[in-house]
């Protein structure tokens, strides 16, 4: 859970407890769209194997962001507590300073490298808390004026999304709820005062706690893409300038209602009676399928991909699954609950990138990773073969396009 969700739910139990438009601009999903399983080997391509190499056991891997083609790669646990750095795929170092002292970071909610200043930073609320990013040592905190939410470096640059520290923080009083907006901001690498930065993107607090957070964990100088969950949702591309709208899309066919998607993104201050308002748009606009959040946004050659997580509380997509995989291309999209293998037993998940390839981590489970209801796929065959390699059961990492 995003450290600002559970303040908005708490502040709102506190103090407030008790029509599609056009529809031209934006593609409906529905069952019809949604196929219950994909071959990868057929609409993916460029896959590249690389086993992951440590002289001990690798911790579970939950996220992966690259540098440089991927030569460095940092990794966060899936624990959230440690940061595993990989160079050309072998683990050279552990970040592992979880806790309330000193030279500690207290959640690990997004991470960044910086190779020119060889740091590694980790972002807690206002503080870029830095280390060493070859022998792990702490080397201070370094405050910025935003409370943030992602943090990443893009060579000379950095991209932050969060709230500017002198707008004020979610809020309540006896009659009213506060919410600041927040910004999607890119700056000098070095630059502190984020409002030398250029916005790229600005919206209401209040849509991205109750709709999901942009992600922008997975984004390298390579691929500057994004997406902004809302009753609608909208992909995007950036520059160093601003951003464009590439794409938008919604899960099923209930009308959007206009007004709430609008005071979701604009209100910035509301009455006790305003708030209900809201929150009962909200509720009615959302009673069919609902795109959470958004991962692994990659736009490449005309080809559109991504995940998604979702609730469909009227069963009106089918049966469930973890995830939703979009590939749009040609304005024609295709819409899959399971990516498979042939011969391997387990779902791809992509939990990265590097460039415009995805990445999935593949993990060793010996005999029981292999599927023998199906014939052996030659990229299951190459897969296993790796993995046998491996020492400690250590995982293989699988890299690709979608087609």
């Amino acid at each position: 859970m995003r450290k600002s969700s559970l303040f908005l739910s708490l502040s709102l139990m506190a103090v407030f407890a008790g029509c599609s438009g056009s529809g031209s601009d934006y593609e409906e999903i529905t069952a019809a769209d949604i196929e219950e399983e994909a071959d990868l080997t057929k609409i993916a391509y460029d896959f590249k194997i690389h086993p992951l190499k440590s002289s001990d056991p690798l911790d579970g891997i939950g996220g992966v962001k690259s540098w440089n083609d991927g030569s460095v790669m940092l990794a966060r646990t899936s624990d959230s507590r440690k940061i595993l750095r990989f160079d050309n795929y072998k683990l050279t170092g552990v970040l592992d300073r979880l806790g309330r002292g000193p030279g500690e970071y207290y959640f690990i909610e997004d991470f960044t490298y910086d190779e020119f200043n060889n740091c590694i930073y980790i972002e807690n609320d206002s503080n870029l808390v830095t280390y060493d990013a070859v022998t792990m040592e702490f080397k201070g905190k370094q405050q910025v004026n935003i409370n943030l939410q992602n943090c990443l470096n893009l060579g000379d640059k950095m991209l932050y999304f969060g709230i500017f520290l002198d707008e004020g923080s979610l809020s309540a009083d006896e009659d009213s709820l506060h919410l600041p907006k927040e910004s999607m901001i890119i700056v000098d690498r070095d630059e502190r005062d984020l409002s030398k930065g250029v916005i790229l993107y600005r919206e209401g607090l209040l849509k991205r706690l109750l709709l999901g957070y942009p992600e922008l964990f997975y984004v390298n100088p390579k691929n500057l893409s994004t997406c902004f969950t809302g009753l609608v949702c909208t992909i995007v591309t950036f520059d160093y300038e601003k951003a464009t709208p590439i794409y938008k899309f919604k899960l099923g066919t209930e009308p959007v209602d206009e007004e709430a998607e609008r005071l979701l993104d604009e209100t910035v201050s509301l009455s006790s009676e305003g708030a209900e308002d809201v929150l009962k748009r909200f509720s009615l606009a959302t009673q069919g399928p609902k795109i959470s959040n958004v991962y692994n946004i990659m736009v490449d050659n005309g080809t559109i991909s991504f995940r998604v997580t979702y609730n469909w509380p009227d069963g009106s997509i089918g049966n469930a699954s973890n995830y939703l995989y979009f590939v749009r291309r040609d304005n024609k999209t295709k819409v899959y609950k399971h990516l498979r293998i042939p011969g391997l037993s387990m779902d791809v998940d992509p939990t990265g990138a590097n460039g415009n390839h995805q990445i999935a981590i593949i993990e060793n489970l010996g005999d029981m990773a292999i599927d023998e209801n199906v014939p052996m796929s030659p990229l299951a065959e190459q897969i296993v073969a790796e993995l046998k390699k491996q020492n400690d059961d250590n995982p293989v990492m699988l890299e690709f396009r979608f087609k």
